[in-house]
Formats: C-alpha cells, structure tokens, sequence
C-alpha cells in the first residue's frame, strides 16, 4: 500500500486485507450479493461521491474493509459488511443536492436519509441499523456508535473516501 507502518498490527491489518484468501472474498461476496445486485441499490452507480468512485463503489469498498476487519476481530463480519453496503444508500447527488432542496447539511443529515430508505426495502438488524445511521460520527456527534462494527465503519469510511478522494484520473 506503500504507507510506513508505525505499528505492527496496522500492518498486520492492512496485509489480511490485500492478501485475504479467495474463501474470504467468495464469503464477503455470499454476505453483500443481496444487496449489491438489488435494483435500488445499483442505482448507487448513478451519483458520484468521492474523486472519481460512484456511491456504489465507495459503498463496496467500505462494505470489503468492513468485513476484513471484522473477521480478523472476530466480530460480526456479515451484519458490518452488509452496513457498508448501504450506508450511503441516500439516493441522490450530494454534490448538487443543496443547490436543487437548500439542504446544506448533507454530512449531517444523510445517515438518516440513507437508515430510511434502508429500511424501505432491506430487513436490518441492530448492527446494520447502527453502521448506518451512526457512520459519520465525529462529524454527527449525537449519532454515536453502539456497536464495534459500528465504531468500525466510522474508520473505514473515512479511510475509504479519503482514499478515493486521493486518487486522480
């Protein structure tokens, strides 16, 4: 990944996830299928988020880290997976968004567009329930994890967007 490891088990951490066995990815793939393949959700592709993924990519890519990190924690890898999903399932583009409603506070309010139209067409546990509505914590101070899984995604989606905000072309 090319960063300087300061601590071992950063590194230990970032290599099971490049490295996770293909029974890993086939398992992470069995846990989100579901989800990605859903007609609502492939609308994701639609809207662009950060640099140049799509919510959707950026929802796979959290979705990916979710799991790996969790499985190597021995938590629950499937309900964080299937969190990372749709936690940015708000269904339109953030970044005209203000400009057509005068909503100026999408990175306040989107976790909770996203939990309701989650809801709308998805059964979610109290897991699924808390990576979502929860994942932009510290920005949403009220809205404080519950869950490990979901202190996770606040990590990883910052990690990821971060990422794809960061790469040019």
């Amino acid at each position: 990944m090319g960063f300087n490891y300061e601590r071992p088990y950063e590194k230990r951490i970032a290599e099971t996830m490049e490295t996770a066995p293909d029974s890993w990815k086939e398992q992470f793939w069995d846990c989100v299928k579901d989800l990605a393949e859903h007609p609502v959700v492939l609308r994701m592709k639609l809207y662009p988020h950060h640099g140049n993924s799509t919510c959707y990519q950026h929802c796979l890519n959290v979705a990916y880290h979710n799991y790996c990190l969790c499985r190597f924690l021995r938590l629950d890898y499937v309900s964080a997976a299937r969190g990372g999903m749709i936690h940015d399932l708000f269904l339109y583009d953030w970044h005209t968004h203000a400009a057509q409603t005068g909503d100026h506070f999408h990175g306040l309010t989107h976790p909770a567009a996203a939990l309701k139209n989650a809801k709308k067409f998805f059964e979610l546990n109290r897991i699924e329930r808390d990576c979502i509505i929860n994942h932009m914590w510290p920005v949403t101070p009220l809205q404080i994890p519950r869950t490990k899984e979901g202190w996770i995604i606040t990590l990883t989606d910052k990690y990821c967007g971060a990422r794809e905000t960061s790469v040019r072309g």
